[in-house]
């Protein structure tokens, strides 16, 4: 069922410690169980699977449970031990794990197509039927619904603010707020040509990420109200998976081919400027193909339109015959700059803001267990793959900490400490959205310390 590759971690790439099989079908969702060496996956096979890691190193399957239908998506509270599972059939499924994890017993089922699950004491989901509704955990009813003109596909929900963002299959995202049975649409964010297929909210920073089949990943600063974006271009097939790392200002990309890259998001980036539109090159004002006045003015045939990705203007290939990377727009891989912005780009501009490893596997969605460094991932290869990385551990936050109470002086760095700690311990044994509560009571108490001292 299952083979283990690495007992502890031994380099700083992510290392794979187990790898999971047994799934005769893709699978598409995974999740660490916190302070249990356990994983639990639903598939298109119509299962939904509890591994337990056993004394011999390797995971085996604790709950083995049939459904009528392939499971889609899955969310799961830890503090209750409930579980949500959605179905091609449109059908969410509640069910409770017992606190040995060995048996799993149904609670109840709600309608409503799936393609993202989120729960609070609302199931929120989205699908193919182009909506998104939310319904009664204590009734099991539905509160709501809205539609969308394209299929939904993914959803993230900030449970404080009652607002749910969702991404759907023509490249945008809707902001709604939530209400017990209505809903308002707030914006409409556009910026991805092709489908999006993955979302994640930071509450702390207020800052939306998004990945696309465009291959990029974009974040959008919600509570900049500014309308401030960053493009990221690290991946060469459609990003499926993202998480963000607010402790060490780091975002976690995964991509189809199993591309893993980790964005540097502390460092102060430039926004990617929007093309401009031209009837000819903005450099040597030759025509553009279509521009037939001028071409028979001057007697020329019309050039095909490229833009410079550095200063958006548009140009012919003969004046943007160079390629650079630029990774201060999120470029990291070398792409056309007409000739003009390619001789302002330094040696030191080209460094790289990203680093990249290989997930050796399709990876259609992906959980982290931030206070263990673990990460697991999974995807239509059937292969379930449990890593050690180091991108997911607290090592870099030290260092930024010890900045911090060397500021505020000997008589606070035990509290300074002291939270590192609680969030050490607490993110060990409790779900994501009880971490984030906990990184918010962390960077406002370190906010208030820095104005105090």
């Amino acid at each position: 069922m299952a083979a283990e590759i690495h007992s502890r971690p031994q380099s700083s790439r992510p290392v794979l410690l187990n790898k999971i099989e047994g799934h005769s079908d893709g699978v598409n969702a995974a999740v660490l169980i916190p302070k249990e060496d356990g994983v639990i996956t639903v598939s298109e096979d119509r299962t939904i699977r509890v591994w337990l890691k056993r004394d011999s190193g390797q995971y085996w399957p604790s709950i083995y449970h049939t459904v009528s239908s392939p499971c889609s998506c899955m969310s799961y509270h830890h503090e209750s031990r409930r579980i949500f599972i959605g179905q091609d059939n449109g059908a969410v499924v509640e069910f409770l794990i017992s606190e040995d994890f060995n048996k799993m017993n149904h609670v109840k089922t709600y309608p409503g197509k799936t393609r993202g699950l989120w729960e609070s004491q609302w199931v929120i989901s989205t699908g193919h039927d182009k909506s998104i509704c939310w319904m009664s955990t204590q009734s099991g009813s539905m509160l709501g619904r809205h539609s969308f003109g394209s299929w939904a596909s993914c959803l993230q929900y900030d449970s404080d603010t009652q607002h749910a963002f969702v991404g759907d299959h023509s490249g945008q995202i809707t902001l709604l707020k939530l209400d017990e049975q209505t809903c308002s649409v707030i914006t409409t964010l556009k910026g991805h040509e092709g489908s999006v297929g993955a979302l994640y909210w930071d509450p702390v920073q207020r800052w939306l990420f998004s990945g696309a089949s465009d291959n990029s990943v974009i974040m959008w600063d919600i509570g900049g109200r500014q309308g401030r974006t960053l493009l990221l271009q690290g991946h060469h097939e459609k990003v499926q998976a993202l998480w963000y790392l607010p402790l060490t200002h780091q975002l976690v990309s995964c991509s189809a081919d199993g591309g893993i890259t980790v964005w540097n998001m502390e460092t102060t980036r430039e926004e990617a400027p929007q093309w401009l539109d031209s009837d000819s090159c903005q450099k040597c004002r030759q025509p553009f193909f279509w521009n037939i006045k001028q071409m028979w003015d001057s007697k020329t045939l019309g050039l095909r339109q490229h833009h410079c990705r550095k200063c958006g203007k548009a140009i012919c290939g003969k004046c943007s015959s160079k390629r650079s990377t630029y990774p201060i727009m999120g470029f990291e891989f070398q792409v056309r700059m007409c000739d003009d912005c390619y001789d302002t780009i330094k040696e030191e501009d080209r460094t790289p803001l990203a680093t990249f490893n290989e997930g050796k596997h399709n990876i259609a969605h992906m959980d982290m267990d931030l206070s263990r460094g673990l990460m697991v991932t999974c995807g239509s290869d059937r292969v379930v793959k449990v890593t050690h990385s180091s991108f997911t551990t607290f090592t870099d936050v030290f260092p930024k900490l010890k900045s911090i109470t060397f500021c505020c002086g000997t008589e606070n760095e035990m509290f300074s400490r002291m939270l590192m700690l609680l969030f050490l311990y607490t993110g060990s044994e409790s779900g994501l959205g009880f971490q984030q509560s906990i990184i918010k009571l962390v960077h406002t108490a370190c906010a208030l310390l820095l104005q105090l001292f």
